[in-house]
């Protein structure tokens, strides 16, 4: 009776692992791995087995930090069945990474969350991170930065808009204070659009009048096709011929 009362609250209790084949997949690519249940000391009865694809990001708003978790996709394991002490239960995994989702970066993050429902107990739980990188246009948009020399200085995920904040390691480095990018996930299958923002680094006095009037900076709306972003080396000419174009608009 007392390890029963003890597998309760979750000490002697059943288990579970996923041991996963990798832990880097792209979107639209299928996950394999697989599951192993461990019973513990006393006989149990699981109410069944999911398994959640969850990413958590935060934001800020007005100074104010906000927090985002999303279950993006679920798989149901197994059905209700019941554990005897010691027995190990192994299930194959296999979880479609779903498309038009926000893409693994600084801020926003992936994990399996796998839930071992016990009935009248604690349920086991078991956390895998994996990294979600992005597919067709998304991918040559983000590609496009990175030849370009751009690398994610700070990026969020709202929980509709993902936002990436670039940063110059090669072309304009040194002559930007911010280069921003906003656009939606799941609006991304025929052209990648949002909003952006540029911010150019100006000094001495010129550089403060044209900070104090906005003379410095552009903000607007973006709006990429799919022949504009048909491979990276194309999205990164789209890409360099847009900033040189509202470049020069700037003080």
């Amino acid at each position: 009776m007392f390890k029963k009362f003890l597998s309760k609250i979750g000490i002697g209790a059943a288990t579970i692992d996923l041991v996963l084949e990798t832990d880097t997949v792209r979107m639209g690519e299928t996950v394999r791995g697989e599951l192993v249940v461990t019973g513990g000391e006393v006989e149990q009865a699981i109410e069944g087995i999911q398994v959640d694809l969850v990413v958590t990001s935060q934001y800020e708003v007005d100074d104010a930090v906000r927090h985002v978790r999303e279950t993006v996709a679920r798989q149901t394991i197994s059905d209700a069945f019941v554990l005897h002490p010691g027995e190990t239960k192994t299930y194959p995994f296999a979880f479609a990474i779903p498309t038009g989702i926000p893409v693994s970066s600084v801020t926003t993050r992936y994990v399996f969350a796998t839930n071992l429902e016990i009935d009248a107990a604690l349920d086991a739980k078991d956390r895998d991170p994996v990294t979600v990188l992005p597919t067709g246009l998304l991918q040559n948009f983000l590609e496009g930065f990175a030849l370009l020399g751009f690398v994610p200085r700070r990026e969020a995920y709202t929980g509709r808009y993902q936002i990436f904040d670039f940063s110059p390691t090669a072309w304009l480095r040194g002559q930007l204070d911010e280069l921003v990018f906003q656009f939606d996930p799941r609006k991304t299958q025929t052209a990648v659009e949002g909003y952006f923002e540029i911010d150019k680094k100006n000094k001495g006095l010129l550089g403060l009048i044209a900070d104090e009037l906005d003379l410095d900076e552009k903000k607007g709306r973006f709006r990429f096709t799919a022949t504009e972003l048909a491979s990276r080396d194309k999205a990164a000419e789209t890409i360099r011929a847009f900033l040189e174009r509202h470049l020069r608009d700037l003080v």
